[in-house]
């Protein structure tokens, strides 16, 4: 096997390991949207301790319920900011090194430019290829574990303000 069939076959895993990510970021998104659409339903419930009045039991309900609001509103904002940032595509960092793998060098390229980089060395390519799939399947790694471990003050707050709901 030559350097340069096993370099396209990183740049494939990478690729594959790139639409991976999005793809889970996808569920995530639509997970965490379909839980935030369920969980307005349970607002009404401030309304409820309006009409009930204010004891002191009461009070201390209500607060921890506002509290543990604000949080999951906090949690869910910064979740789909971090879920967003995994599917947003980015712009690779500037490099002297042009990859015709990459469209907006591909678009900035001159004629000639195009030209010296369709005949340069196919080795060269790959890596620098390689190195920016790298550097972006990294970068989506990153954010879906922020994303992930964000998941748990959702969900607490979401249980949390079920039962201080139903109680």
């Amino acid at each position: 096997m030559s350097t340069n069939e096993k370099l396209n076959g990183s740049i494939g895993a990478i690729k594959e390991q790139i639409d991976k990510f999005d793809s889970k970021a996808n569920i995530l998104i639509a997970i965490v949207s379909i839980v935030f659409a369920v969980s307005l339903g349970m607002l009404d419930v401030f309304s409820r301790f309006s009409e009930v009045g204010m004891t002191g039991s009461t009070k201390t309900r209500y607060i921890i319920l506002l509290i543990f609001t604000v949080l999951y509103f906090v949690s869910f904002a910064i979740e789909m900011i971090f879920l967003i940032m995994v599917i947003y595509p980015r712009k690779k960092k500037s490099s002297e090194l042009k990859a015709l793998s990459y469209y907006l060098d591909v678009n900035n390229m001159s004629d000639a430019e195009l030209k010296d980089s369709i005949f340069r060395d196919n080795e060269e390519i790959a890596i620098n290829q390689l190195r920016i799939n790298a550097s972006i399947c990294t970068q989506k790694h990153n954010f879906l574990i922020k994303a992930i471990w964000t998941l748990i003050p959702l969900f607490i707050s979401v249980f949390v303000m079920f039962f201080t709901s139903i109680l």
